[in-house]
């Protein structure tokens, strides 16, 4: 039994060794496999951090140092055809680019009168209805009537003298009713006057009998009858005085009555003469206002007549016809569109006039050149052989003077229209050359021009990018490739641009990766 126990100890005993072994080998495949990922993860985060770049292949290729432009196409003194009325296109005749000669219809119109022209009769009768309704209405005179019909006018002196006259009556009425008044209040003024004075007369003798009365009464109770005679006699001087201003206050009374009673006859009657010289003055005025406002419908009536009969020889027939000859460059109108009066509906370049265009260019560009130069079309396969275009001008840019220079160029092709856009190139022909670059990679420092070449180099992980200066000589350039000459492979890459500063020697990534 001992034997057999021992011969399972020895069976077991190999078995947990080969299981230490597989757990130690699990452990260090785990622990390569994590650092294997952290370095993956590692470089992935750090490519994201580098510069990412654009680049190209250094190429051979042409430079075409040519000044290039594009410039719209207008014409010198273009001809503008217009209607004087409005009316409805029922076709065109033509197209834009076609060339027409004097008489040649551009477009047809409808056969009907023009909307200025049937307005204009509207307007007609209604001038008329109001000048008949105000001719006989009943305020206008027969005399006024008779020289507004048979063309009459007045002159403002005319006017001037009438309403001078009536004002002048007018004045002399007001000022003689004006006296008359005064005059009937001056009496009235004198007669209360002159009343209360004999008023003030009367009364004294009356107080005097009074006080005598009494005197007189005391006088008969003493029995003094010589002061009773006395008295007797003063009462009775007192009695006559007072019957005599009786007397002279109705004389007076009378005497009032009678010229008050002439003053106001005369108040009246001056009255009645202002009365009758307002109302002669405002029937003048109203007269002379009523003969201008009929004078002025008159005229304007006779005006009116005349812009109709200026509409009705100016109308346009059924079609519009060009009046010079030379190539259509806009048709402005379509079928069933309306015209508007002194509206361009069409515009003729015409024959013999010369096209033109302009565009900018700085000043060391248009150092390069001089008037009289010849500009070819950028797309020459559009044009034919007959274009033509000479840089007529160049004057400082109103926009940039200090920096650019305006190029004007004549422009002579029957393919080219006002209004068209046209791209011109003007200077050298191109030439080859074996290392051509964009002019955005083309780098500048105190050290001189350089480009950034992309270096790779392989690793575990991926391949490495390094930027590596190298410089280059610029020995031609155009508005978009520069020709270098270093001491570099023609297969290299450079980089164009990048989405943050990148020096010599550092990392990058590549856009496309």
């Amino acid at each position: 039994m001992s034997e057999n126990f021992d011969e399972r100890k020895d069976l077991i005993q190999p078995k947990k060794e080969t299981n230490r072994k597989d757990m130690v080998k699990n452990v260090a495949i785990a622990f390569l496999s994590v650092m294997l990922v952290l370095t993956f993860f590692s470089n992935t985060i750090m490519n994201y951090t580098l510069p990412q770049v654009a680049t190209v292949q250094i190429e051979s290729g042409s430079i075409s140092p040519q000044i290039r432009g594009t410039g719209t196409v207008t014409a010198e003194d273009p001809y503008n055809i217009t209607v004087k009325e409005t009316r409805k296109i029922s076709g065109v005749a033509v197209k834009e680019g076609a060339h027409v000669e004097i008489g040649d219809i551009i477009y047809y119109l409808e056969d009907k009168e023009s909307d200025e022209l049937v307005k204009a009769k509207e307007t007609l009768d209604t001038l008329e209805l109001d000048y008949e309704q105000m001719m006989f209405s009943g305020d206008v005179s027969s005399a006024v009537i008779s020289n507004v019909r048979n063309g009459k006018t007045a002159s403002y002196d005319s006017y001037q003298a009438q309403v001078g006259s009536v004002l002048d009556t007018y004045n002399a009425a007001l000022s003689a009713d004006n006296a008359a008044q005064a005059e009937l209040d001056y009496i009235s003024n004198l007669m209360d006057y002159e009343k209360a004075g004999i008023d003030y007369n009367t009364a004294t003798p009356e107080y005097l009998i009074a006080q005598a009365t009494s005197d007189m009464t005391k006088a008969a109770n003493n029995g003094d009858t010589d002061r009773v005679a006395e008295l007797e006699n003063f009462m009775a001087e007192l009695t006559r005085d007072k019957s005599q201003l009786s007397t002279y206050s109705s004389q007076q009374g009378y005497s009032y009555s009678q010229k008050i009673s002439q003053a106001t006859e005369k108040k009246a009657q001056t009255s009645a003469a202002l009365k009758e010289a307002e109302r002669v003055k405002e029937d003048q005025l109203k007269s002379i206002n009523i003969e201008i406002s009929l004078c002025q419908k008159r005229d304007k009536i006779t005006e009116q007549k005349e812009k109709i009969a200026k509409l009705e020889a100016e109308s346009v027939g059924a079609s519009v016809k060009s009046p010079v000859a030379g190539t259509v460059s806009s048709v402005n109108k379509v079928a069933g569109e309306s015209t508007s009066a002194d509206e361009t509906i069409a515009v003729i370049q015409v024959d013999g006039k010369d096209m033109t265009t302009s565009f900018s260019v700085s000043n060391s560009q248009a150092q390069k050149l001089k008037v009289g130069d010849a500009a070819q079309p950028q797309n020459a396969w559009q044009f034919s052989s007959n274009f033509k275009a000479t840089l007529t001008s160049i004057k400082n840019d109103k926009q940039d003077p200090a920096g650019k220079k305006l190029l004007t160029f004549k422009i002579e092709s029957t393919e080219v229209t006002p209004g068209q856009s046209i791209s011109l190139a003007i200077g050298e022909r191109s030439q080859e050359y074996d290392m051509i670059v964009p002019n955005s990679a083309i780098k500048t420092d105190t050290n001189g021009k350089f480009v950034l070449i992309v270096k790779s180099k392989s690793s575990p992980l991926g391949n490495r990018y390094t930027a590596t200066r190298a410089d280059v000589t610029v020995v031609a350039s155009d508005d978009k490739n520069s020709a270098i000459t270093a001491a570099i492979d023609d297969y290299e890459y450079v980089i164009t641009t990048s989405n943050k500063p990148v020096k010599a020697g550092e990392q990058v990534r590549l856009s496309n990766e």
